[in-house]
């Protein structure tokens, strides 16, 4: 008690001492300011007290901030709905909070805000919909849900203008565009002007002036948004614009020669790329409109993609003979700039560094003193096998080695009058020396002298004198100088460039390989890799495996350095892979829990291997590797796809000639294993009977004549994931899956969804199938006059061109803008493109040339596409959506550039189900396994959890309804089908 009260009175001096800075400005209690160690042990004694007293307003009237912090705390850390919220804190507090006790939280909180004046609930409908959730919500100030959407949103805004400024005039049109998201959270957030403004600043210009909050919170905010994805993606954004506006793309670094030599004997030239960073290319992405990676560098007979070859790849060339092929963009007409990028210099000059390994060119811009080895190669009037013949090796600073140097524009420069230090950060580059902004410079004469320094970026000279050979730091740390020595005239003055750099990246602990298992960390595979921007010592790291029944082993590891590599064959894991083995030897699921102290703490899920299980036709029985044998299940489609009996004859023969065989043990190995038998004597196409599947129930266990949703479900993985031997077995299969499909979807999203379903016009084909369709419907692209005949084989060969053209013409379905008018002109030439390249192949198969125009000038463009969009919609599915707020956010996902983990995202964003109860809300990995069944059953079993998350949507028809939408529309657009 008496800890309590030493908390609450330390929360109630900080937040005192901040409302008087604050000055009637709002506070958060999120600014609590407490360390990680003093939050846990608040968390502790709130526990414990809720423990004894619950959450009545007597048992809390003396604490209020210790309470409302630590919710605050879960506020800040939440990601969901808005449905699961009290379950986080239940878990936090480790007690049940009883819905009628949430309004005393509530009045808590606004307590706290009549007394402190803390930040209360914005006037929206989010907060009116969850009103004792809103308070700590609020009180997070800038949650950590809201970091990702923020950054995409801004990337977004960013990407539709110019400027690089956020002002209050522009708040409007975020929140208009916030509304495309899909993000509830993110538009209330919005909602207040002064934080909304001053967070997005901070995200667009990096100052924290404005924040107005408390140093320990922005520290903490700071690293938060660091962590986020989106954030880096957006600082990345940032960079390259900067980049482009104020340096130009003409500063960019170039590609060069390099020489190959083996035992100081010439084998061959190879180009190496320009290594751009990050933002470079980014950069370079915003200025060329297609993908990089789709686009080719060609030098001589070799290639690679524009992308890795900007990232540093070397191609290789070999032995040219007269002149050194140069690189080649293929894919678009290349511009000035990006021609210059790839294009390496023409003298091939190099360095001698070695009589083995590659020597790098000497370029026109590079820094030569006197003294430097170099070689020149010359092919002009060699033959291949006198290659060798045209190295030539030179030494500056002799009048030879000058002479050839100066052919090229490259100047001997006379040593330094100064040299510099100034950690890894600094750069020397020719006539200039760069330092990052803000970072120390050191410099040490050759003899005393004086020095003028000349600011170029503002009007400002110093000067100062280097008296001895000595380290003297320099008085500047930012902008732009010219360094001259006024001692002489005969030495080149050095500019000092203080430029801005990426932030490090933060620190990281990684398993590798990736999805790494028991079995392999049992036998001393795999290791933990620690990852730091700088050098770290004395870093202590525990490991913990731990097992779903509450076992674990600890390894507590102090690394002397980091960057660091922690092997599991090591003697101090002798322990650890010991316990391993024998979880892994029991099918036992665990965890890896990996905590440097201080820096970041992940964890890994690592299952059991699964059995290998063989069928043995003649016993009849299945064996696998160390396990007993068993008998088999066996599966008549015939009778019913759903329902697997025990096998009483040896070997098994259903009566139908055809079964589905799996071991008799109910593990997912047993599931993944089945195989199809069928009649010795084989059947004809036209004679393959027909699958039955019985109705499935909501319900988990079979009734009456009804099967479980549990059977039903097994049964549906069982045939997907099954082997046949032959066409007519495949056939079959693919039968029975698809009755078991329909037979869970009429189970999960109901009987009107399924009949729904099944006369739904846009179903299986997206936008851009469905406009080709619609089109030739039409005879907008073939079939008439103004068009060769085609026949059937060439009829399927311009539908993939024409989808092909579509895609690339309107690539975001949901973004596009019809046009006014008549004429469509980019559709015209999207179908003239597609008929060319038909024609092409007729051609190199010998036959005529292909005759077609296209020109529709009686609006028939905007009708098909209007049509085709409204079908890909899915608008008698997305009806039966409930509520329409998550049909609407679903609509308008863009399936076409999505992928799994986006759509998880969009329905955790739009997830709006029943009252959170203990057991009975659907999570964002619930999602996941159910997705998963109806696009890539092989990924189901991934989560050692999946029967019961599957389980749970028995009791939620809407949301498994929003679930199996969302795989429609991305079945259509990806072609996924599963038969």
């Amino acid at each position: 008690m008496n800890d309590l009260f030493a908390s609450e009175n330390l929360l109630a001096q900080i937040f005192s001492d901040l409302s008087l800075q604050r000055d009637g400005r709002t506070i958060y209690l999120i600014e609590h300011g407490l360390t990680r160690d003093e939050i846990e042990q608040l968390l502790y004694l709130v526990s414990n007290r809720a423990q004894l007293h619950q959450f009545t307003k007597r048992a809390w009237q003396d604490f209020p901030l210790s309470l409302s912090v630590i919710v605050t705390e879960v506020g800040y850390e939440y990601r969901g709905t808005g449905t699961d919220f009290w379950p986080l804190v239940e878990s936090a507090i480790k007690i049940d909070i009883p819905i009628p006790q949430r309004s005393g939280i509530s009045e808590l909180f606004r307590d706290c805000s009549r007394r402190l004046g803390s930040a209360r609930p914005l006037d929206d409908a989010w907060s009116s919909a969850f009103p004792h959730l809103a308070w700590p919500v609020r009180n997070a100030m800038v949650p950590r849900e809201v970091h990702g959407p923020l950054a995409r949103l801004v990337r977004e805004f960013l990407s539709q203008t110019r400027s690089l400024s956020v002002t209050r005039a522009t708040l409007p049109g975020l929140r208009e565009l916030a509304r495309g998201f899909g993000s509830r959270r993110l538009e209330s957030w919005l909602q207040d002007d002064d934080l909304a403004l001053a967070v997005i600043s901070h995200l667009v210009s990096g100052r924290t002036g404005d924040l107005g909050m408390s140093a320990g919170f922005l520290q903490r905010l700071t690293k938060d948004l660091r962590s986020e994805s989106e954030v880096r993606r957006l600082e990345r954004v940032i960079r390259a614009r900067r980049l482009s506006q104020h340096q130009g793309l003409g500063s960019l670094p170039k590609a060069t020669y390099e020489l190959l030599l083996d035992d100081a004997e010439a084998r061959g030239l190879s180009v190496r790329g320009p290594s751009l960073t990050p933002a470079e290319l980014e950069a370079v992405r915003s200025e060329v409109d297609v993908p990089l990676s789709a686009l080719a560098v060609t030098v001589g007979a070799r290639s690679t993609t524009l992308e890795r070859f900007l990232c540093g790849d070397v191609v290789f060339i070999g032995r040219p003979i007269g002149v050194a092929p140069r690189p080649q963009i293929s894919g678009i007409d290349v511009p000035a700039w990006l021609e210059a990028v790839v294009d390496p210099a023409p003298g091939l000059l190099f360095r001698d560094e070695g009589d083995d390994g590659y020597q790098t060119q000497l370029r026109p811009t590079d820094r030569v003193t006197p003294g430097v080895s170099f070689y020149e190669l010359v092919l002009e009037g060699l033959a291949l096998d006198e290659w060798g013949d045209g190295l030539y090796h030179f030494i500056s600073g002799t009048p030879e080695g000058d002479a050839v140097l100066a052919r090229q524009g490259i100047h001997v420069e006379a040593e330094p009058f100064v040299d510099f230090l100034g950690g890894l950060t600094l750069r020397h580059d020719g006539s200039t020396v760069s330092q990052a902004s803000g970072r120390p410079v050191q410099a040490r004469p050759r003899t005393a002298v004086t020095i003028l320094a000349e600011r170029l970026d503002h009007s400002e000279s110093i000067e100062f004198r280097l008296a001895d050979a000595l380290w003297h730091g320099l008085p500047m740390t930012e902008g732009i100088w010219t360094l001259s020595p006024l001692d002489t005239s005969n030495v080149a003055p050095i500019d000092l460039v203080f430029r801005e750099i990426e932030p490090p990246a933060p620190v990281s602990l990684s398993l590798q390989p990736d999805g790494i298992g028991l079995a392999e960390v049992a036998r001393g595979a795999g290791a933990l890799h620690l990852s730091t921007p700088i050098a770290l010592h004395d870093v202590d790291i525990d490991i913990t495996l731990s097992s779903s029944d509450g076992q674990s082993s600890v390894v507590r590891i102090c690394a002397p350095s980091t960057p660091l590599r922690i092997a599991f064959d090591g003697p101090e894991f002798a322990d650890f892979r010991a316990t391993a083995r024998l979880w892994s030897g029991g099918g036992m699921h665990a965890r890896l829990k990996a905590r440097a102290k201080g820096l970041d703490t992940n964890a890994w899920a690592l299952a059991a291997p699964e059995p290998e299980w063989k069928y043995d036709r003649r016993s009849g029985k299945w064996t696998a590797e160390g396990r007993e044998t068993f008998e088999s299940l066996v599966c008549d489609p015939v009778a019913s796809c759903t329902v697997f009996h025990p096998c009483t004859k040896t070997p098994a023969a259903p009566s139908s000639g055809y079964g589905l065989l799996r071991p008799a043990e109910g593990t997912d190995g047993a599931l993944r294993s089945g195989v199809l038998v069928e009649p010795e004597a084989g059947t004809l196409l036209s004679s393959i009977p027909k699958a039955v599947a019985d109705p499935i129930a909501r319900i988990a266990t079979t009734q009456g004549d009804s099967r479980g949703l549990a059977e039903g479900i097994e049964a549906y993985i069982s045939w997907s994931l099954a082997s046949a031997g032959t066409v007519v077995g495949e056939g079959l299969r693919s039968s029975a899956r698809r009755k078991l499909e329909d037979q869970l979807v009429a189970a999960l999203c109901g009987g009107l969804w399924m009949k729904t379903e099944k006369s739904c016009r846009g179903l299986g084909t997206g936008f851009h199938r469905r406009l080709v369709a619609e089109a030739m419907k039409a005879d907008l692209v073939c079939g008439t006059t103004a068009f060769s005949p085609l026949d059937d084989d060439q009829k399927h060969e311009l539908a993939v061109y024409l989808e092909d053209c579509f895609r690339q013409v309107l690539p975001a379905p949901d973004l596009i803008v019809i046009p006014d008018g008549e004429m469509w002109q980019e559709l015209d030439d999207a179908v003239l493109d597609a008929w060319e390249r038909l024609s092409e192949k007729a051609k190199s198969k010998g036959a005529a040339e292909l005759e077609f125009d296209a020109g529709n000038a009686d609006g028939s463009w905007q009708k098909l596409v209007a049509r085709a969009r409204e079908a890909a919609r899915l608008p008698e599915l997305s009806a039966l959506v409930l509520p329409s707020q998550r049909a609407q956010s679903l609509e308008r996902v863009p399936y076409e550039s999505s992928h799994s983990d986006d759509l998880i995202a969009a329905l955790v964003s739009s997830h709006v189900d029943i009252q959170s109860r203990s057991g009975r809300w659907i999570a964002p990995a619930d999602l996941r396994a159910l997705l998963n069944l109806f696009l890539a059953p092989e990924r189901v079993m991934e989560d050692p959890e999946w029967r019961g998350r599957l389980l749970r949507f028995g009791a939620d028809r809407f949301t498994a309804r929003a679930v199996r939408y969302a795989a429609l529309r991305y079945r259509a657009t990806m072609n996924v089908d599963l038969s």
